[in-house]
C-alpha cells in the first residue's frame, strides 16, 4: 500500500504570506536575502543581462528595510510583562513552573513564546502530552521507545506553520476537533562527515472510530516514501482518552469547528514595512541619478595622450576636494546636476510611517501623533492585548489541568470542578500613550487660567502617562508662579517666582 501525506488547503494558502511575516520580524537581512520575492527588478527589460543583474545589486543595497515589526512585537510582549504573571499550581505539578516542555523552558517564557508566535501568525497550538511519541525521536515510530522514557506531562508547543492538516466533526451534538497533523522537520547529524540530511516526521493526533484518543507517527525520506507507525492509545486511569488535549493561543476568540484562515496583528504592520522597503530602493535610485556629474568636450586626436602625459599618466578626470586635471588647449570641462523635487517620496515616507503608526506598529521614526490618534491606538492595542491575554490564560491553564489529569489528580471528567486549583492570571495594566511635553504645557495654561480644576488636570495627566506624584509637584510649582510670568519648560526649575497663594 502506498502512503501519502496530504495537507489542508487553507495550510496551502497560508504559507507565502506566514513566511512573509517571519522574515519582517527576523529584520532587513532576511528580507533582502528572498531577494525578488519582495523587492522585484525595476526593469522589465532583460533583467537577467549583466548590466541589469549590476544594477539591481545596488538598487537592493540602496533598500533600507524599517524595523517597525519586530519592534512591535517586542513592544507588546514587554507591555504583557509576563514575569509578573500570576501562577498557581498543585504542589505535583510545581514542576512545571520551571520545566513546561520537558526542555527546560520556564511556564512564563513558554507562555511569552506562545504569545510572540500568536501575533505573528494568528494562533499557535499547546499540546499536553503524557507518554506519548511527541518525545520520541524523529526517525522513530517504535512504540517501544515510549517505555523507555521517565514520563511527566508536559505542554509541547507548535507553530502555525507545523498544523498542517486538520478536522472538525460533530460529535454530542458540538463541533470537535478530530484530526491534527503536525510536522516536524530535523535533521540527521552524521558525527563522522559533519552533514545533515533532513528528516521530516508527522505526528498524528486523532480519534478513532470508536472516538478515543492515539498518536501516530509517519516520517518522509526522499520525496515519496513514507513509513508509517502504530497507534498510540493514550489512556488516563485505565479509561481511554476521548477528546484531544490541545489548546489554541490567539489573538481573537476562535469561532467553533474551524481554525482561522487570517493572519496574525503583525501580517499587515509587515506589508506596510516591505510597501516601504520597496519605494525606498527607487528613492535611493533616483538620488544616484541625481548626482552631479563631469562633462567634458573639445577633445581633438592626440589629445587623450596629451592629458596622459600632462597628468602623471593618469587617465580620467578626477573630482573631488584639491583634485586638479591639466587639460589639452581647447578641452573643457563642467560639472551638471539636474534639479527635481522629492517631495513625493518625503510626502509617501511621512504617510507610511504614520499608517504604520496607525495599525498599532512601534517605530522610531519623528512623525509625532496627536493625543486623538495617540489614544486610539493606544485603545486598540489594549483591546488587541486584552484579548490575547484571555487567549493565553485560558489555554495554558486548560494545559496545567491536562498535566494535572495525566498526572492522575483529577478524571478527565472532572477537569472543570479542579480548575480552580490552577491560576493563571497575566497583568492588565498595559501601559497608556504619554502625553508629550508641549501637550503638558497646554494643561497646565489651561489651569493656570482656570480653565480646568485641579482634580480635572490631575485626570489628564495620569491618563497621558504622567505619575499622580509629578503632577502634585508641577500644581505645586504652578501655584508658587505669577500669574504675569511665562510657565517654565517642564523639567527646569522657575527662578525668581513669587507667592501668589493669597492672590489667587
Amino acid at each position: 500500500m502506498t502512503l501519502s501525506i496530504t495537507t489542508h488547503p487553507d495550510y496551502d494558502n497560508a504559507t507565502v504570506e506566514l513566511k512573509k511575516t517571519r522574515d519582517c520580524v527576523l529584520g532587513s537581512p532576511f528580507v533582502k536575502n528572498e531577494g525578488y520575492i519582495y523587492l522585484p527588478h525595476p526593469s522589465q527589460i532583460d533583467p537577467n543581462s549583466q548590466e541589469q543583474q549590476v544594477r539591481y545589486k545596488e538598487f537592493k543595497a540602496g533598500a533600507e528595510f524599517p524595523d517597525d515589526t519586530a519592534k512591535t512585537k517586542r513592544t507588546l510582549l514587554g507591555k504583557m510583562r509576563f514575569d509578573d504573571a500570576d501562577i498557581e499550581l498543585p504542589d505535583s505539578l510545581e514542576y512545571l513552573r520551571d520545566n513546561v516542555d520537558g526542555d527546560g523552558t520556564y511556564s512564563t517564557t513558554a507562555m511569552e513564546s506562545s504569545v510572540g508566535e500568536a501575533l505573528e501568525t494568528k494562533f499557535h497550538l499547546l499540546v499536553t502530552d503524557y507518554k506519548g511519541l511527541s518525545d520520541v525521536d524523529l526517525q522513530s515510530v517504535s512504540l517501544a521507545d515510549i517505555e523507555a522514557l521517565d514520563p511527566r506531562a508536559t505542554v509541547k508547543q507548535y507553530p502555525r506553520e507545523s498544523i498542517t492538516n486538520w478536522n472538525f466533526s460533530r460529535i454530542d451534538g458540538a463541533m470537535q476537533l478530530t484530526y491534527l497533523q503536525l510536522l516536524e522537520i530535523g535533521y540527521d547529524f552524521d558525527l563522522d562527515t559533519g552533514t545533515r540530511d533532513k528528516v521530516e516526521s508527522y505526528l498524528i493526533l486523532a480519534l478513532d472510530e470508536d472516538g478515543n484518543y492515539y498518536q501516530q507517527k509517519k516520517i518522509v525520506s526522499g520525496k515519496s516514501e513514507v513509513s508509517e507507525g502504530e497507534r498510540s492509545y493514550v489512556t488516563v486511569n485505565g479509561s481511554p482518552l476521548r477528546w484531544l488535549p490541545v489548546q489554541f493561543v490567539a489573538d481573537e476568540a476562535l469561532n467553533p469547528g474551524c481554525l482561522p484562515r487570517g493572519y496574525g496583528f503583525l501580517h499587515p504592520i509587515a506589508d506596510a514595512c516591505l510597501s516601504k522597503y520597496n519605494v525606498s530602493a527607487v528613492y535611493k535610485e533616483v538620488q544616484r541619478n541625481l548626482a552631479p556629474t563631469t562633462y567634458t568636450s573639445g577633445w581633438k586626436a592626440g589629445d587623450f595622450e596629451i592629458f596622459q602625459e600632462a597628468n602623471g599618466g593618469r587617465s580620467y578626470v578626477a573630482t573631488g576636494a584639491g583634485a586638479v586635471n591639466n587639460m589639452p588647449e581647447g578641452v573643457t570641462s563642467q560639472i551638471l546636476s539636474v534639479a527635481m523635487s522629492m517631495d513625493d517620496f518625503h510626502w509617501y515616507f511621512n504617510d507610511a510611517d504614520k499608517k504604520i503608526q496607525r495599525l498599532g506598529g512601534s517605530q522610531s521614526s519623528d512623525v509625532q501623533m496627536t493625543a486623538t490618534e495617540a489614544d486610539i491606538v493606544a485603545t486598540d492595542q489594549n483591546a488587541l492585548l486584552n484579548s490575547i491575554a484571555t487567549s493565553c490564560e485560558n489555554a495554558w491553564k486548560m494545559s496545567f489541568l491536562y498535566c494535572g489529569m495525566f498526572e492522575g489528580l483529577w478524571s478527565q471528567d472532572d477537569l472543570e470542578g479542579n480548575s480552580d486549583d490552577i491560576t493563571v492570571n497575566l497583568p492588565r495594566d498595559f501601559a497608556t500613550p504619554r502625553l508629550t511635553v508641549e501637550e503638558v504645557r497646554v494643561l497646565l495654561e489651561m489651569r493656570q487660567a482656570r480653565t480646568i480644576s485641579e482634580a480635572e488636570l490631575q485626570r489628564q495627566l495620569s491618563n497621558g502617562g504622567w505619575l499622580v506624584e509629578d503632577a502634585m509637584k508641577i500644581l505645586e510649582e504652578l501655584d508658587n508662579e505669577s500669574p504675569s510670568m511665562d510657565l517654565p519648560v517642564i523639567g527646569e526649575t522657575p527662578q525668581n517666582l513669587t507667592n501668589n497663594t493669597n492672590q489667587q
